[in-house]
């Protein structure tokens, strides 16, 4: 869940590219972040630095292969010491993490949070370190501008993209009469095949979350799909729109004139991948990397995981878009940020570039029972990303013959961001709109969207 509701045109990709190939230029830093040019620093002065995301005992097998990446970079970089710890970003806490001085030096936060750590100058500028980086200055441009401020200097470095589509159970297509290899197109069609689930299997056609801030981010994508944003350019309430009011009258005849979505109205993130990795729900809308969840944690069959591009109304922007960016604590020194650029492309990004690195993690990643070669949006460009998929071609283990469909298509399906700032709370602000569009057959949806205009303004002068 992202940031700024504008689609990704030609104009930003054209930025992010020249941001990232003019690395070298000088450029404005945060207050606390140190002020040194990459050439000034000492590269052979012993430094340690801390990252996240350790992986629990919970989940020990990918635990000790994170580990073991740590010492092999470890044994590449003798001069370098990292400290792995489990910190994961929440909003909640990361403003006391980091007034205390705990964030760790390299973190993993949410595409939706970046805009807001840049704008209060509480992630540091990276620009000059990433000058010699072989692969860093070949991002996908699509993503790459999601780390950079408004002056284009690079505030961080994206690690794992995807776009929301329609996520769908391929057993059930089948058992519904239907072609899980020509899924739907059109939202009219998402309500055919609904309709089919619910008639000939004992599965439920189509669901959507609607708590924990789920209810209000998935109906951002679909108004995106309908052919309108949330918020404005110029940075107002943009809730009540025609496109909104679409998306929930296909909620209204999904769940009133069709029956097809069930019985619980209340679901949030873990509730709906629960269900549709257990087989009980045929479709919705989630992001195309959720094959992890359901496959890797859940269990699901990996035959039976369907991903298609999110359908698009005939005024549609495209999709919303979602991932990872690594950011660097904006109170560490210049070695520090040097050598926390140097874990960033060498634990994401080595590989891309070099063949024995590609194979030996792939490996990994398979004795540990992770995916290799999901769906999802590339972070580097095609030429990188075609060559790492021929070298780990042995190693994949994700029916990629199953997303023909999704893989064609995703380079041309727009990337909308999430609404920007306060995105979490605009998602709040809308998930009792859509449970009361699913749960009372006369539900005003004007006046619902009206009241939530007038939510979403005060959150967003709130931010300000």
């Amino acid at each position: 869940m992202r940031r700024t509701s504008s689609r990704v045109g030609a104009g930003a990709a054209v930025t992010a590219a020249t941001a990232l190939l003019l690395i070298g230029c000088t450029s404005d830093t945060a207050d606390n972040t140190p002020e040194a040019p990459a050439g000034a620093v000492d590269t052979d002065a012993p430094v340690t630095i801390s990252i996240s995301d350790l992986p629990t005992t919970e989940n020990q097998e990918s635990r000790d292969a994170m580990l073991a990446r740590v010492d092999a970079f470890e044994e590449l970089y003798p001069d370098i010491t990292v400290e792995a710890t489990e910190t994961v970003w929440t909003a909640d806490t990361f403003q006391a993490m980091l007034a205390g001085g705990a964030m760790p030096t390299v973190m993993s936060v949410p595409f939706t949070e970046v805009a807001s750590l840049i704008e209060r100058d509480q992630v540091a500028d990276i620009t000059d370190y990433i000058a010699d980086s072989e692969v860093l200055a070949h991002l996908n441009p699509a993503v790459a501008d999601h780390a950079l401020d408004a002056d284009g200097n690079i505030r961080g470095i994206p690690i794992s993209a995807y776009p929301m589509g329609l996520i769908y159970n391929r057993a059930l297509f089948e058992q519904a009469g239907l072609d899980p290899d020509d899924p739907p197109q059109t939202w009219d069609e998402v309500r055919e095949a609904a309709i089919a689930i619910e008639e000939n299997t004992d599965a439920q056609g189509f669901q959507t979350m609607t708590t924990d801030n789920t209810g209000g981010w998935v109906l951002t994508t679909m108004s995106y799909a309908f052919g309108d944003t949330l918020v404005n350019e110029d940075g107002t309430a943009n809730v009540d729109n025609e496109a909104t009011a679409q998306a929930l009258e296909f909620y209204r005849s999904l769940r009133w004139d069709d029956n097809a979505m069930g019985s619980n109205f209340l679901l949030n993130y873990g509730d709906a991948n629960n269900a549709f990795a257990a087989g009980q729900v045929g479709m919705f809308v989630q992001g195309a990397d959720q094959y992890w969840y359901a496959v890797v944690n859940l269990g699901m069959d990996p035959d039976d995981f369907g991903v298609a591009p999110l359908p698009q109304d005939s005024d549609g922007l495209g999709t919303l878009g979602g991932g990872n960016v690594a950011v660097v604590d904006p109170a560490a020194s210049p070695e520090e940020i040097a050598a926390a650029v140097t874990w960033i492309e060498f634990f994401y990004f080595n590989r891309f570039l070099d063949e024995e690195a590609a194979v030996t993690r792939a490996e990994s990643d398979v004795a540990a029972g992770e995916a290799v070669g999901m769906p999802e949006i590339r972070i580097v460009g095609a030429d990188e990303y075609e060559r790492w998929l021929g070298w780990v071609a042995d190693y994949v283990n994700v029916p990629r013959e199953n997303f023909e469909l999704f893989l064609s298509t995703v380079e041309d399906v727009p990337i909308v961001d999430e609404p920007a700032p306060s995105g979490q709370e605009i998602y709040a602000a809308l998930d009792p709109v859509v449970q009361a569009v699913l749960t009372r057959q006369d539900a005003d949806i004007d006046q619902l969207l009206g009241d939530a205009q007038a939510t979403v303004q005060s959150v967003l002068d709130a931010a300000e």
